[in-house]
């Protein structure tokens, strides 16, 4: 009997831990799937690109308020500068490279084309336009803005012996006058982009003037230590900018002349 009685509850214990096991089978099933969909790659990736978009609104927005204030305040130092100068340098090198590059494109497949109908040879003397071009376009650009930033540089460093006057601080400095010849450039590059050659030509001549008066109004000011004669003070001041000036001139000749020479007639 106590045998029997065994064997019943041994049974009864299988059947009850069988249907246990059925009943606990969905459950598993179900959990399987959420976190089937709860994957992280389709969420995660959709959030990521949202955050992405958000910042890169935030920063646009941010750089387009330190623009305004820079265009009211062009010799006003504020905070954000550290943050937009380098931004400041890169938007006027792009902007200045893609205007000087669609005002050589134009004329060399306008006026030039013209010219090679009339002799086959004529084109054949400038260089043609690759992404070397571009390259090299780009650094004569970049070098030419940098030159602005490394003469005020070494006037103030060096000749005024201003030892808080750091590279990043020239940056500062030079980013905040480079606000209006930005929007110039800017433009420019709008209409060399459609063929409005003469009109981008004017306003990257006039953005340059300005940046080199923006130069001239952070060399000719003197250091508050600086015992120098302000006469002889800016003399040197000018002939050690004009140095500089000159040396990375050499370099960006050598980059960009053949292209020059497509708009000597321009």
């Amino acid at each position: 009997k106590d045998a029997d009685l065994e064997k019943v509850e041994t049974e009864e214990l299988a059947e009850k831990s069988e249907k246990i096991d059925k009943s606990e089978e969905p459950v598993k099933e179900a959990s399987q799937k959420s976190q089937s969909l709860e994957s992280p790659f389709l969420p995660d990736s959709v959030s990521a690109k949202t955050a992405l978009f958000a910042v890169f609104k935030e920063e646009l927005a941010d750089l387009w308020f330190w623009l305004q204030g820079a265009l009211k305040e062009p010799t006003t130092s504020i905070d954000t500068d550290k943050k937009h100068s380098y931004n400041a340098f890169a938007l006027l090198t792009i902007f200045s490279t893609t205007s000087f590059l669609f005002t050589v494109y134009h004329a060399k497949h306008s006026y030039y084309g013209r010219m090679a109908s009339i002799d086959a040879n004529f084109v054949e003397q400038f260089p043609s336009l690759n992404l070397f071009s571009v390259f090299s376009i780009l650094v004569a650009t970049s070098l030419f803005f940098f030159s602005i930033l490394m003469g005020g540089f070494v006037v103030k460093r060096f000749v005024d012996q201003d030892s808080d006057w750091t590279l990043e601080r020239a940056f500062q400095e030079y980013g905040r006058l480079f606000a209006l010849p930005i929007l110039l450039t800017g433009v420019a590059s709008f209409f060399a982009f459609f063929n409005g050659l003469r009109f981008a030509a004017l306003l990257c001549l006039i953005s340059i003037g300005m940046i080199l008066l923006g130069n001239l109004y952070i060399i000719s000011r003197p250091s508050k230590d600086s015992s120098t004669d302000p006469f002889y003070r800016l003399l040197l001041a000018v002939l050690v900018n004009g140095s500089v000036l000159f040396l990375f001139f050499l370099a960006e000749m050598a980059l960009v002349s053949d292209y020059l020479r497509i708009l000597a007639f321009m």
